[in-house]
């Protein structure tokens, strides 16, 4: 019997060990979705990669660096969040792998934000 005894021991721990990984494996998936849902929210900025990106009713400003664009009625943070990611995955399509560079400049009376990369002379409006 004893044989028997150390073998349902060992279903009692496995079962246990079981019960423990779904439930680690439980809290490590909801807190991943806590996260990628506050990550959602948040837009860094693309010029200095430090800051966040944050809106007011008239411009999107990074709360760490100089840039600044005005919002008007057609830009949003969801908007410029989808423009950016546009953006980068157009420049990947053209084959470049370099990381290309985001700035805000004002050409023919207009402030946008600019994609650039001099390896591949991608130079567009993003907003």
């Amino acid at each position: 019997m004893p044989c028997g005894f150390a073998t349902g021991s060992y279903l009692q721990i496995e079962t246990w060990e079981d019960a423990e990984d779904d439930y680690l494996a439980s809290l490590v998936s909801h807190h991943m979705l806590l996260n990628s849902e506050e990550e959602e929210n948040q837009i860094w900025c693309p010029i200095c990669k430090q800051g966040e990106l944050m809106e007011n009713q008239r411009n999107i400003h990074c709360n760490m660096c100089e840039m600044q664009l005005n919002k008007g009625d057609e830009v949003n943070l969801k908007i410029l969040q989808e423009r950016l990611a546009e953006a980068n995955a157009e420049h990947l399509e053209r084959g470049c792998r370099l990381k290309p560079k985001f700035s805000v400049q004002s050409q023919y009376n207009l402030k946008a934000l600019y994609i650039t990369c001099d390896a591949c002379n991608t130079f567009e409006v993003v907003v």
